[in-house]
């Protein structure tokens, strides 16, 4: 059916990069359309896998020097958050500290009360031993020798405590003043290295956060590069096995369509093209939208599973059709028309052909429900069994489209 078939240069030209668009940036490129002769098809594999190789290395060197950063990063957090917790034991000791001068300096200003009401008393005997008369006068006043000498000791004395108490009222007001001050400073130098110290320890979380995702960005790239290689070698043997069976690949499709040939599923536990696609997937919404995460395609997982029970069809195999076909949501297809599946873009004018939707939920539940309708139901329009190799016979142009979507199904997580 050609109104429903992907562009067949628009299709082969993205061999491996479907599995490989994180890698885009080492320039590589992608593998080169796969020509109509067996042997030309062949030699376009081989020299995929070479490629998809290449970009594997890349991504592994790229990953582990990633990890390597995300280590440093972690010690040096490590090391911040260690100097915080040390800074924060300083605060709470200096607050013990100023509390206990606190109290240090209330008892302190206690004695200086005491002093001053001593003083107050002794100022009040001076007056009541001298009465009205000044010092000299009383001095002056006595009738003997003796009573003047008594006098000036008494006087003396009396100075003397005056002088005592004057003198410790001050030391024990500059006392609790130098205490408490000095604490006080303390604890405010403390304080403030303890901000600095958490900003600086935000600053470096920032950055360890940063370091993390990136690892994370490198690790799942080389996971990427890795099953691009599989797939790759999945393609190339396929291309060998079709060649042997048929002499091309292009010629079995062309043979299965005139025939009307029916694909029968094949149970098993690996998903390849004879997996009904009529049957659940076991697959759940979250385990897709953590796959998915990070991709043009995130948050899709509730759609994707949405389509499966409503329709009945595999939300791997529509994961894996979306990313194959829109190149994990980047094509222009996908991003100007929100078409994730190709679908209506014919050969003679792909882009223009290729139908638009308001969303990508809204395609993949469109998309789900012709797919059961027309290929995956008895009687269907264009019904050669519920599998990809029995789609393959008219939906897509590329003889190698059921061994390419099977390989991504194949790596996508179940719960």
């Amino acid at each position: 059916m050609a109104g429903h078939l992907p562009a067949r240069g628009f299709r082969t030209t993205r061999l491996a990069c479907a599995l490989l668009i994180a890698l885009a940036a080492t320039g590589l490129g992608a593998a080169p359309a796969l020509a109509g002769s067996g042997s030309s098809e062949e030699q376009a594999a081989q020299q995929a896998l070479n490629q998809a190789k290449v970009q594997q290395q890349a991504a592994a060197a790229a990953a582990a020097a990633a990890t390597q950063q995300l280590d440093a990063a972690r010690t040096q957090l490590a090391q911040a958050q260690a100097q915080l917790a040390a800074l924060q034991a300083r605060v709470t000791q200096l607050d013990a500290q100023v509390a206990s001068d606190q109290a240090e300096v209330r008892r302190l200003d206690a004695e200086a009360q005491q002093d001053r009401a001593q003083l107050g008393a002794l100022l009040r005997t001076s007056y009541e031993s001298v009465g009205t008369q000044g010092a000299v006068a009383s001095l002056v006043d006595a009738r003997s020798i003796n009573q003047m000498v008594g006098r000036l000791t008494a006087l003396d004395h009396l100075a003397h405590s005056v002088q005592q108490l004057v003198a410790r009222i001050a030391a024990e007001q500059r006392g609790a003043a130098s205490a408490l001050d000095a604490s006080v400073a303390a604890r405010q130098r403390a304080e403030a290295a303890q901000a600095q110290a958490r900003t600086q320890e935000a600053v470096i979380a920032a950055d360890e956060a940063t370091d993390a995702e990136l690892a994370a960005r490198a690790d799942y790239t080389a996971q990427e590069a890795q099953l691009a290689v599989n797939g790759a070698q999945r393609q190339l043997t396929a291309i060998q096995q079709y060649e042997a069976a048929y002499g091309n690949a292009a010629q079995a499709l062309a043979t299965a369509r005139a025939d009307g040939t029916i694909f029968l599923p094949i149970p098993g536990p690996v998903f390849t093209e004879d997996t009904d696609l009529t049957l659940p997937s076991g697959e759940n919404a979250q385990t897709l939208d953590s796959f998915l995460a990070g991709s043009a395609l995130a948050g899709l997982g509730s759609s994707y599973m949405t389509a499966e029970r409503t329709y009945g069809v595999s939300a791997l195999y529509l994961v894996a059709h979306s990313i194959e076909e829109s190149a994990w949501g980047t094509s222009a297809l996908a991003q100007q028309k929100h078409n994730l599946f190709g679908f209506n873009a014919n050969d003679s004018n792909p882009y223009g052909d290729a139908s638009s939707f308001p969303s990508f939920a809204a395609c993949i539940l469109y998309v789900a429900h012709y797919v059961k309708v027309n290929y995956l139901t008895p009687g269907g329009a264009f019904y050669h069994g519920p599998t990809l190799r029995g789609m393959n016979v008219d939906y897509a142009s590329d003889p190698l489209w059921a061994s390419k979507i099977a390989a991504i199904a194949d790596t996508i997580p179940l719960p």
